[in-house]
């Protein structure tokens, strides 16, 4: 039986964008026998790993116990994949001969924690038959303001640890607008370098896929002075053209080389949730806009788009079998409102872009999941509703080739500060009732 969903705290129905056709989904929700039900674990920052104490003995079990704990938490859910952010900033979280262990384990970049604490997490997940995903970010660099820490892009480099890509090459280095330290895309290097160090985590580790996630060009740009120069030496005219022909380089590079291993690791990216905006909804003068396309999808036309904003041209890897698998971050809800010209209305729903997605995955014949957002359960709008993340699974189920869901992020999983949020876990587990392989 079908049913709409209703505008939280109204007796609105949720409608699609710009038009007056109500969402429906299924009042009740079918199980799969194989569907992807992921979590992604965030290092960065200590977003979803607390920093050790020291590197005593009792340190390392007490690191190793959190990590039994997001298996259990994983089996408590029946989520069967956890995409472990491997490479946070330049780092790492296992053994590396190229990287330097990562400043988020004990809060100095470099020190040896005294155990693998990837290769840990990975031994304890194939015991209890849970996936992994290997998530590197390809360019970041840094995550301190050179400029408010009074320091120089050099000096900044220099207190690196040695084993730093970034010290050893401060020339293959450019800053963002924030000052935050970048590897630079346009460089040859950088993609060998990036390459390289996927390779060698999927050589070392029993990894189902390495991950990136939607950080390519970063949201704020790049403060690159030598970026003309480098575009004219590389044939090109467009900023924005040599900024996207950088990126689809390095993709392609790291499936060519994940090509030369002797086992399959597939190869997913997990975009911004809008790829480009249909030409439609761009005023007459605007039409040309980049982020504006005859199939693009149904949204506001100021929205930020992965190919103009962010120069990831991701239909074109899908399009050209570079990745196997695509996970769009549709971190919005079904009645997404926003304000614009002092007027409240909605710029993007999550309706339109579920579907959006589906439509050219099957015309690409890429694997598609759907990374939703719990941490913004309880924040806004219909995520005011402990039913949304219920309502957009049962959505997710009208179309047959979406694979399955990663939320972000772990730690809300285990929050216990939002009764929004752990009334829609407790919902969640209503629908996955049972334990279900992978797709």
């Amino acid at each position: 039986m079908k049913k709409t969903i209703k505008i939280y705290n109204t007796n609105n129905d949720v409608t699609y964008f710009k038009s007056t056709k109500k969402v429906y989904i299924n009042d009740s929700y079918k199980e799969k026998k194989k569907e992807t039900r992921g979590v992604w674990f965030s290092t960065v920052a200590n977003i979803d790993l607390p920093q050790m104490k020291d590197t005593s003995i009792d340190s390392i079990n007490e690191l190793k116990k959190y990590l039994d704990n997001v298996i259990n938490t994983c089996l408590e859910y029946n989520l069967n994949t956890v995409v472990f952010q491997v490479r946070p900033v330049n780092d790492t979280m296992y053994v590396s001969e190229m990287n330097p262990f990562s400043q988020f384990l004990t809060g100095h970049e470099g020190m040896n924690p005294g155990f693998d604490p990837f290769g840990y997490f990975c031994s304890q997940a194939k015991i209890n038959d849970i996936d992994v995903h290997a998530w590197i970010n390809p360019y970041r660099a840094g995550r301190v303001d050179i400029v408010e820490k009074n320091m120089t892009k050099e000096e900044f480099i220099n207190s690196l640890d040695d084993k730093n890509f970034c010290k050893r090459h401060p020339e293959c280095t450019i800053l963002t607008k924030k000052n935050l330290l970048l590897l630079d895309p346009s460089n040859k290097m950088v993609r060998e370098f990036v390459s390289e160090s996927i390779l060698e985590v999927c050589k070392k580790y029993d990894v189902k896929a390495v991950h990136i996630d939607d950080y390519f060009y970063p949201y704020e740009d790049i403060n690159d002075p030598d970026e003309e120069k480098k575009m004219k030496a590389n044939g090109f005219s467009k900023v924005s053209d040599f900024r996207r022909n950088n990126v689809d380089l390095m993709i392609e590079l790291i499936h060519n080389k994940l090509a030369t291993l002797d086992r399959k690791v597939e190869f997913g990216i997990s975009p911004f949730g809008i790829y480009r905006t249909n030409t439609k909804y761009f005023k007459k003068d605007e039409k040309n806009s980049e982020a504006s396309w005859k199939y693009g999808s149904n949204n506001d036309s100021i929205v930020l788009t992965n190919y103009a904003g962010l120069y990831a041209d991701v239909y074109k890897w899908m399009k050209n079998k570079w990745i196997d698998y695509v996970c769009p971050q549709i971190y919005f809800n079904f009645n997404n409102v926003k304000v614009k010209d002092d007027k409240k209305e909605c710029l993007v729903k999550y309706a339109d872009l579920c579907d959006w997605w589906s439509k050219i995955s099957k015309k690409t014949k890429c694997k598609l999941y759907i990374g939703q957002a719990m941490y913004r359960m309880g924040s806004e709008d219909n995520f005011l509703d402990p039913y949304e993340i219920n309502n957009q699974l049962k959505y997710n189920q009208k179309h047959k080739n979406i694979s399955g869901t990663i939320f972000f992020t772990y730690k809300d999983f285990i929050r216990d500060d939002n009764e929004v949020l752990k009334q829609a876990r407790e919902n969640l587990k209503k629908l996955w009732k049972n334990r279900v392989k992978a797709k």
